[in-house]
């Protein structure tokens, strides 16, 4: 739910198009969905590895998603972000520093209370570069999370929160 109380729902239409739908009455009726332009970007959409979306203060909305990238198993985490209350969107861009061909998936965002936006998804650099030098003790991914202090329009550094966690 927006903070106007607005029910929002982000999905892929059956032409696999990135749309946003409101509803003003708790779901009983919908607004037309509208696309968003995302470029090129492919949307994975399975399971708990969808579109999300976080609304944060002054009218920030972020729709983040997962575009699978050429190997399988491999995504880069991608986001959407309007200041104006979800009117307008911004093209889509990478949350995370890290541009390697590798598992950047399963995302999670939110804002917190002082209005920081918070990404957090699983990531395999790690085992990459385990792999890299030789190494067989890297069990699974890591998680990894950055941090916007502008609603998205900048992160901070990619930063490891937990070792072996997928």
């Amino acid at each position: 739910f927006a903070p106007s109380g607005e029910l929002w729902v982000v999905a892929l239409d059956e032409q696999l198009r990135l749309t946003v739908q409101t509803s003003a009455d708790e779901g009983k009726t919908w607004a037309a969905p509208r696309v968003l332009a995302r470029g090129d970007d492919a949307v994975s959409a399975d399971g708990e590895n969808r579109p999300k979306i976080a609304f944060g203060p002054g009218g920030q909305v972020v729709i983040s998603y997962t575009q699978p990238l050429a190997r399988p198993y491999t995504g880069a985490i991608r986001m959407l972000r309007s200041a104006d209350g979800g009117r307008s969107f911004s093209a889509p861009f990478a949350v995370h520093a890290d541009r390697q061909v590798i598992t950047h998936r399963f995302e999670s965002i939110g804002f917190d209370a002082q209005g920081r936006l918070h990404a957090v998804w699983i990531d395999k650099r790690d085992l990459e570069a385990a792999k890299a030098a030789g190494r067989k003790d890297y069990r699974g991914a890591a998680i990894y999370r950055n941090v916007s202090s502008d609603g998205g329009a900048t992160f901070g550094p990619d930063v490891k929160v937990a070792d072996h966690s997928c």
